[in-house]
């Protein structure tokens, strides 16, 4: 019996808490429903229905599912109603009026509800967190407010003020002005101009400057346009190497682009490399066509090149090799002189130029006054090697290069005018970053007179000519630019200090492998040798060496330590006469000086 009432008991309390769990899954469904679809029917928010979730205000760049309007809805209530629902500072003018015209809205944010609901008879301000409402009249007048301008100054770092008033204009207002800063100088002076007076200004010292007077809005358009446009412009380090090659009568001229030696062109096999320069001869073909003896592997074959060998002209060329290759094997055909091998930094689109040569000077008129007095007009011509350039930096790496390359010379005429003969060459090229162009065949006639006579017979008046002959020489050369570019993208590529040691350990580098007849390699050798015969206990020897060495380099350490130890051990009693033996070394160095003199 006892049991029977226990399992009643039992069965009871699970139908209790069974119907306890059903009605809590009841109520978290219509809560869970309430959250996801909310209809509002009350009030001033009558005829408003907005199905999707419920947003907080800062939720305003998430879409809205739907908005629906009743068609007698005023645009009034539809901004109250959003401004309750969204917390959003709405103030509309008392001319705000008029039905909203829009049914349904679907997948819209906050702001482009506001521009629906709106439409284009209304206009919003938003500003210090309260959004204003207008009629387009009353929003015309005030954005035409004068009262509502304001200036700024600008400081520019890249650009001209004259660039940045051409740029900015178009977005400012009608009664919106600008003004900038005077213009600089674009030009160096260069030889007597330099201490003349006009190679100072008097600009204002500063960088260049704008002053914008507009209304707020144009003024933050102008200032966000004037940051994306002042930065820094990339440059181009371009390093040109000129170089003079002697031609005899016999060989052909002109630089064949199929067969260049020691680099790998476009279009060559990928195996291609220099080989044994004893395949080079000097036989009657262009000196850089015969370097194609020591090429493995296919020739070039250039769509636009000529795919002979001789063809004489000017030749261009673009390698991705080594240009010491190049200069290297070229040595090995005829005499090879570097002119300059200049390094410069271009900014991009501007102009960089080298000159190497000479300036003639020529009386070119001569005007006599009526007072007697004669002024001569004396003028120069600029004859030599003159290479012009122009980068244009792309994105993908390529470099546009506007090449000018000149290379003349003169003639004195009877009257002493100079007559210029040479070559030149405009191009205009595509280059990779690191890719070398080569430009040749600009040639130049050196003519050299030499005078042979018998000792003063030769210099007699009026015979003097039957004693002497006169006999010129003419050397052909061939003058070969080349230009290598590299674009420089951070301002710790150009740090001078970093290139000065670049440059101070390859001239240790050079003085260490080349000088071997240097004193510092003398003095280590005389050390080596002191420390072999200090081995091999000839301390005699091993002093005259010693004291070979710190002749050759007085304060080398190791020498005079060895000549201290050996000193010691021969005689032990002399440790402490060490230095007195140096300076009277060094007082009978000064009196034999003194009775050289």
């Amino acid at each position: 019996m006892y049991c029977d009432k226990n399992s009643k008991g039992k069965i009871k309390i699970r139908k209790d808490l069974f119907v306890w769990s059903f009605i809590l899954v009841v109520m978290a469904a219509i809560a869970v429903g309430g959250l996801g679809q909310r209809t509002v029917e009350a009030g001033g928010d009558e005829g408003i229905e907005i199905v999707g979730p419920a947003r907080s205000s800062g939720e305003d760049t998430s879409p809205i599912q739907s908005i629906s309007f009743k068609s007698d809805m005023t645009i009034r209530d539809a901004l109250r109603f959003l401004q309750e629902k969204y917390r959003k500072n709405i103030v509309p003018s008392a001319k705000v009026k008029g039905l909203v015209t829009a049914a349904t809205l679907y997948d819209m944010t906050f702001e482009s509800a506001l521009n629906a609901i709106l439409g284009y008879a209304y206009e919003y301000e938003d500003k210090d967190n309260v959004i204003w409402v207008y009629t387009a009249e009353e929003y015309k007048t005030i954005m035409e407010d004068k009262d509502r301008m304001v200036y700024k100054v600008f400081t520019l770092y890249y650009i001209s003020a004259a660039e940045a008033e051409k740029l900015i204009k178009p977005i400012l207002s009608g009664a919106g002005t600008i003004q900038g800063s005077s213009p600089a100088e674009n030009t160096v002076p260069t030889g007597e101009s330099i201490s003349s007076g006009s190679a100072g200004g008097d600009t204002m010292a500063l960088n260049d400057i704008i002053v914008l007077l507009d209304y707020p809005e144009n003024v933050a358009e102008a200032e966000k346009l004037l940051k994306e446009l002042d930065v820094r412009p990339r440059q181009v380090l371009v390093e040109a190497t000129i170089l003079s090659a002697t031609l005899t009568e016999g060989m052909e001229f002109g630089i064949n682009l199929n067969l260049m030696a020691g680099t790998h062109l476009i279009g060559t096999s990928s195996n291609a490399q220099i080989g044994s320069t004893s395949t080079i001869e000097n036989t009657a073909t262009s000196p850089i066509s015969q370097i194609a003896g020591g090429i493995v592997g296919s020739m070039l074959e250039t769509a636009g090149f000529a795919a002979g060998v001789g063809t004489d002209g000017l030749r261009i060329g673009i390698t991705s090799g080594d240009v010491s290759a190049f200069i290297t094997a070229l040595e090995q055909v005829t005499d090879t002189t570097i002119l300059a091998n200049p390094k410069i930094l271009a900014i991009n689109k501007q102009l960089g130029q080298v000159y190497i040569g000479t300036k003639v000077g020529y009386q070119s008129q001569t005007t006599q006054t009526d007072g007697g007095t004669t002024t001569q007009k004396v003028e120069f011509l600029e004859t030599g090697t003159k290479l012009s350039f122009r980068p244009y930096i792309g994105d993908d790496g390529y470099i546009r290069m506007d090449i000018h390359a000149k290379d003349s010379s003169h003639i004195l005429k009877s009257d002493n005018i100079p007559d210029e003969s040479g070559a030149e060459l405009f191009s205009n090229i595509m280059v990779k970053d690191g890719q070398t162009i080569v430009i040749g065949g600009l040639f130049r006639d050196v003519v050299v007179t030499s005078r042979k006579q018998i000792p003063l017979l030769g210099d007699l008046p009026l015979i003097g000519g039957l004693f002497r002959s006169t006999n010129d020489s003419t050397t052909r050369q061939e003058v070969i630019v080349m230009l290598t570019t590299h674009i420089v993208d951070e301002p710790e590529e150009t740090n001078s200090d970093a290139r000065a040691d670049d440059v101070r350990r390859k001239r240790f580098g050079a003085r260490d492998e080349l000088q071997w007849i240097g004193r510092a390699r003398l003095a280590e050798d005389g050390y080596a040798k002191a420390a072999r015969f200090y081995i091999e206990n000839d301390n005699e020897s091993a002093l005259k060496e010693l004291n070979v060495a710190l002749e050759l380099r007085p304060s080398y350490l190791e020498a005079i330590r060895l000549k201290e130890k050996i000193i010691y051990e021969t005689d032990p009693t002399a440790e402490l006469n060490i230095e007195r033996i140096m300076l009277e070394d060094f007082e009978r160095k000064d009196s034999e000086k003194w009775q050289r003199r």
